[in-house]
């Protein structure tokens, strides 16, 4: 092997072994997704501009992104297995990518003493929320 091949083998092994270490310290990468279609108003105002990402190999559980929602409301988590929404702060980013730990958690939505009066249900076709002036509507899209 000539110099220049030993380097970018060793150079692979190392991204492979700091992924690896990545992982295993309990980063969960998130990735964008189009498979919600989201609609989120404050008052009067609605808008359709969220993004949503999904934990890598997991269909169930979403992170919303308002942008437009107030600041303490921009940032959500709806998931589907366990049926809850939280409300929590920005994702980590390392570079472009963003990702969870696993101690991340927000506020569960029904946590009167800390969130409010919230009201929210679940349908087979997607997630409803509202509260605060407020109001989230999550509908899965039909592929």
């Amino acid at each position: 092997m000539t110099l220049g091949v030993k380097i970018l083998v060793i150079g692979a092994v190392l991204c492979l072994l700091l992924w690896g270490i990545f992982l295993a310290a309990g980063a969960q990468p998130l990735l964008e997704t189009r498979s919600l279609q989201v609609i989120y108003g404050e008052q009067e105002d609605f808008f359709a501009d969220a993004v949503v990402y999904q934990k890598v190999r997991n269909d169930r559980y979403y992170i919303l992104h308002l942008p437009r929602a107030r600041p303490a409301y921009r940032w959500w988590t709806v998931d589907f297995g366990d049926m809850t929404i939280t409300a929590g702060n920005a994702p980590r980013s390392l570079g472009s990518r963003k990702y969870l730990l696993r101690g991340d958690r927000g506020t569960n939505i029904d946590e009167k003493q800390k969130m409010g009066e919230w009201y929210w249900h679940f349908t087979e076709a997607g997630a409803a929320f509202s509260g605060n002036g407020l109001t989230c509507s999550v509908r899965k899209r039909i592929p």
